[in-house]
């Protein structure tokens, strides 16, 4: 006996086939390390007792030897 939710039909609709141009980005799977720490994101699990501001730090000082020019934090969840 499964959820009533597995029981329901689902059809998968595309809209398009299409494919991305390489001179105008790359699929997600294969961006290299650096296309992905500049145009993404870094979720931390940052520990208890550590301010958001010092693992952005310790963040900033660990992806400097890549060129990351941009860290930030959104702040924490209690």
């Amino acid at each position: 006996m499964g959820l009533p939710y597995e029981d329901i039909k689902r059809e998968v609709i595309t809209l398009r086939d299409e494919a991305t141009s390489e001179d105008y980005g790359a699929y997600p799977d294969r961006r290299d390390i650096k296309q992905k720490l500049d145009f993404g994101f870094i979720l931390l699990d940052k520990p208890s007792g550590i301010r958001s501001k010092t693992s952005a730090f310790i963040a900033k000082r660990i992806l400097s030897p890549l060129n990351v020019s941009k860290i930030g934090y959104s702040g924490t969840l209690v």
